[in-house]
Protein backbone atom coordinates (compact mmCIF):
# COMPACT_ATOMS: atom_id res chain seq x y z
CA UNK A 1 0.00 0.00 0.00
CA UNK A 2 2.81 2.90 0.80
CA UNK A 3 4.66 1.69 -2.31
CA UNK A 4 1.21 2.64 -4.55
CA UNK A 5 0.92 5.72 -1.99
CA UNK A 6 4.34 7.13 -2.85
CA UNK A 7 3.88 6.05 -6.81
CA UNK A 8 0.31 8.11 -6.79
CA UNK A 9 2.70 10.82 -5.14
CA UNK A 10 5.52 10.83 -7.25
CA UNK A 11 2.70 11.00 -10.61
CA UNK A 12 1.13 13.82 -9.08
CA UNK A 13 4.04 15.80 -8.31
CA UNK A 14 4.94 15.32 -11.91
CA UNK A 15 2.18 16.57 -13.01
CA UNK A 16 2.27 19.76 -11.28
CA UNK A 17 5.73 19.81 -12.73
CA UNK A 18 4.50 19.48 -15.59
CA UNK A 19 1.70 22.22 -15.24
CA UNK A 20 4.29 24.55 -14.43
CA UNK A 21 6.92 24.45 -17.21
CA UNK A 22 3.87 24.42 -19.55
CA UNK A 23 2.19 27.82 -17.31
CA UNK A 24 5.86 29.55 -17.15
CA UNK A 25 6.90 28.68 -21.42
CA UNK A 26 3.07 30.07 -22.50
CA UNK A 27 3.48 33.06 -20.05
CA UNK A 28 7.45 33.73 -21.50
CA UNK A 29 6.56 33.76 -24.90
CA UNK A 30 3.34 36.47 -24.49
CA UNK A 31 5.30 38.30 -22.43
CA UNK A 32 6.74 42.12 -22.82
CA UNK A 33 10.48 42.49 -21.78
CA UNK A 34 12.03 44.17 -19.26
CA UNK A 35 12.23 47.88 -20.90
CA UNK A 36 8.53 47.61 -21.66
CA UNK A 37 7.13 46.19 -18.15
CA UNK A 38 9.03 49.66 -17.10
CA UNK A 39 7.81 51.96 -19.16
CA UNK A 40 4.13 50.82 -18.20
CA UNK A 41 5.02 51.13 -14.52
CA UNK A 42 2.32 53.51 -12.86
CA UNK A 43 3.04 52.50 -9.16
CA UNK A 44 6.26 53.17 -6.92
CA UNK A 45 7.51 54.55 -10.10
CA UNK A 46 10.11 56.51 -8.77
CA UNK A 47 12.06 53.55 -6.66
CA UNK A 48 11.69 51.31 -9.74
CA UNK A 49 13.60 53.63 -11.74
CA UNK A 50 15.49 54.83 -8.92
CA UNK A 51 17.10 50.96 -8.55
CA UNK A 52 16.91 50.50 -12.20
CA UNK A 53 19.44 53.50 -12.90
CA UNK A 54 21.61 52.64 -9.60
CA UNK A 55 21.85 48.82 -10.61
CA UNK A 56 25.31 47.72 -10.63
CA UNK A 57 26.60 44.03 -11.60
CA UNK A 58 29.57 42.86 -9.46
CA UNK A 59 32.06 41.25 -12.20
CA UNK A 60 32.20 38.43 -10.34
CA UNK A 61 28.67 37.40 -10.25
CA UNK A 62 28.41 38.46 -14.38
CA UNK A 63 31.24 36.04 -14.96
CA UNK A 64 29.38 33.38 -12.90
CA UNK A 65 26.29 33.81 -14.67
CA UNK A 66 27.56 34.43 -18.00
CA UNK A 67 28.99 30.94 -17.70
CA UNK A 68 25.92 29.61 -16.62
CA UNK A 69 23.78 31.34 -19.20
CA UNK A 70 23.62 29.43 -22.14
CA UNK A 71 20.25 27.96 -23.45
CA UNK A 72 19.17 30.17 -20.06
CA UNK A 73 15.60 32.07 -20.30
CA UNK A 74 14.03 33.95 -17.55
CA UNK A 75 10.63 34.50 -16.49
CA UNK A 76 9.44 36.97 -13.65
CA UNK A 77 6.05 37.59 -12.48
CA UNK A 78 6.04 41.03 -11.19
CA UNK A 79 3.67 43.67 -9.88
CA UNK A 80 4.58 47.60 -10.03
CA UNK A 81 2.86 47.94 -6.34
CA UNK A 82 4.47 45.51 -4.66
CA UNK A 83 7.56 46.85 -2.30
CA UNK A 84 9.46 43.25 -2.57
CA UNK A 85 9.50 43.42 -6.79
CA UNK A 86 10.64 47.19 -6.99
CA UNK A 87 13.61 46.41 -4.86
CA UNK A 88 14.62 43.12 -6.59
CA UNK A 89 13.46 42.57 -10.31
CA UNK A 90 15.35 45.86 -11.83
CA UNK A 91 18.75 44.29 -9.98
CA UNK A 92 17.44 40.78 -11.45
CA UNK A 93 17.02 42.37 -14.93
CA UNK A 94 20.04 44.29 -15.26
CA UNK A 95 21.85 40.96 -13.97
CA UNK A 96 20.37 39.11 -16.83
CA UNK A 97 20.88 41.38 -19.26
CA UNK A 98 24.75 40.99 -18.31
CA UNK A 99 24.95 37.71 -19.34
CA UNK A 100 22.31 38.35 -22.69
CA UNK A 101 19.50 36.60 -20.93
CA UNK A 102 16.34 36.59 -22.68
CA UNK A 103 13.87 38.21 -19.89
CA UNK A 104 10.13 38.39 -20.33
CA UNK A 105 7.58 40.47 -17.24
CA UNK A 106 4.22 39.46 -16.37
CA UNK A 107 2.07 40.89 -13.84
CA UNK A 108 -0.11 38.98 -11.79
CA UNK A 109 -3.10 38.62 -14.12
CA UNK A 110 -1.34 37.49 -16.97
CA UNK A 111 1.03 35.31 -14.77
CA UNK A 112 -1.67 33.71 -12.29
CA UNK A 113 -1.41 29.58 -13.64
CA UNK A 114 2.54 30.22 -12.87
CA UNK A 115 2.03 31.92 -9.54
CA UNK A 116 -0.23 28.99 -8.89
CA UNK A 117 2.05 26.70 -9.62
CA UNK A 118 5.21 27.90 -7.69
CA UNK A 119 3.87 29.05 -4.51
CA UNK A 120 5.60 30.46 -1.35
CA UNK A 121 6.41 28.04 1.33
CA UNK A 122 3.53 28.62 3.19
CA UNK A 123 1.28 28.36 0.44
CA UNK A 124 0.68 31.90 -0.68
CA UNK A 125 0.65 33.20 -4.19
CA UNK A 126 3.39 35.68 -4.30
CA UNK A 127 5.30 38.10 -6.28
CA UNK A 128 7.92 38.46 -7.25
CA UNK A 129 8.60 35.10 -9.09
CA UNK A 130 12.20 34.52 -10.85
CA UNK A 131 11.73 31.48 -12.97
CA UNK A 132 14.58 30.03 -14.68
CA UNK A 133 13.89 28.32 -17.75
CA UNK A 134 16.12 25.76 -19.79
CA UNK A 135 15.55 23.54 -22.63
CA UNK A 136 11.69 24.28 -22.44
CA UNK A 137 11.90 23.53 -18.69
CA UNK A 138 11.60 25.40 -15.79
CA UNK A 139 14.81 24.50 -13.77
CA UNK A 140 14.58 26.73 -10.65
CA UNK A 141 12.39 29.38 -9.02
CA UNK A 142 13.46 32.16 -6.60
CA UNK A 143 10.50 33.13 -4.53
CA UNK A 144 9.14 36.63 -2.89
CA UNK A 145 12.27 38.16 -1.58
CA UNK A 146 16.00 37.48 -0.60
CA UNK A 147 16.54 34.61 2.32
CA UNK A 148 17.01 36.68 4.97
CA UNK A 149 14.42 38.62 4.69
CA UNK A 150 12.25 36.06 4.15
CA UNK A 151 13.40 34.43 7.58
CA UNK A 152 12.02 37.40 9.27
CA UNK A 153 8.93 37.35 7.35
CA UNK A 154 8.87 33.78 8.39
CA UNK A 155 9.85 34.38 12.49
CA UNK A 156 8.10 37.81 12.66
CA UNK A 157 4.65 36.81 14.73
CA UNK A 158 6.95 35.12 17.16
CA UNK A 159 10.02 37.27 17.23
CA UNK A 160 9.72 40.98 17.85
CA UNK A 161 13.08 41.92 16.69
CA UNK A 162 12.49 40.21 13.16
CA UNK A 163 9.30 41.77 12.87
CA UNK A 164 11.35 45.24 13.61
CA UNK A 165 13.45 44.27 10.54
CA UNK A 166 10.82 42.79 8.20
CA UNK A 167 9.01 46.58 8.57
CA UNK A 168 12.21 48.23 7.79
CA UNK A 169 13.42 46.73 5.26
CA UNK A 170 13.33 48.79 2.45
CA UNK A 171 16.63 50.16 4.51
CA UNK A 172 17.76 46.78 3.86
CA UNK A 173 17.34 46.74 0.59
CA UNK A 174 18.47 50.17 -0.03
CA UNK A 175 21.81 49.25 1.33
CA UNK A 176 22.41 45.95 -0.06
CA UNK A 177 21.48 47.26 -3.45
CA UNK A 178 20.75 44.27 -5.16
CA UNK A 179 23.52 42.58 -4.59
CA UNK A 180 21.44 39.40 -2.34
CA UNK A 181 18.97 39.21 -4.50
CA UNK A 182 21.45 39.00 -7.98
CA UNK A 183 23.72 35.96 -5.55
CA UNK A 184 21.23 33.47 -5.10
CA UNK A 185 19.56 34.14 -8.65
CA UNK A 186 23.48 33.06 -9.82
CA UNK A 187 23.33 30.11 -7.50
CA UNK A 188 20.50 29.24 -8.41
CA UNK A 189 20.75 29.25 -12.03
CA UNK A 190 24.99 27.61 -11.43
CA UNK A 191 22.84 24.72 -9.56
CA UNK A 192 21.18 23.81 -13.01
CA UNK A 193 23.78 24.65 -15.49
CA UNK A 194 24.63 21.18 -15.86
CA UNK A 195 21.74 19.29 -15.49
CA UNK A 196 17.99 18.77 -15.85
CA UNK A 197 15.16 19.00 -13.54
CA UNK A 198 14.36 21.92 -10.99
CA UNK A 199 15.27 23.26 -7.86
CA UNK A 200 13.51 25.50 -5.67
CA UNK A 201 15.41 28.02 -4.00
CA UNK A 202 14.67 27.35 -0.28
CA UNK A 203 13.36 30.41 0.96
Amino acid sequence: MWMLTLVLAMASAQARGAAGDAAAIAAFDKAPGWSQFLADVKRQRERWTGNAERAIVPPALAARLERAAPGLRMLIVAQDWCVDSANTVPYVARLAASAQIPVRIVDRAAGAAVMNAFRSRDGRSVTPLVILLREDRVAGVWVERPATLQRDFESMAADPAARRRFEDRQAWYDADRGVTTMTEIVELAERRAGGRGRLLLPH
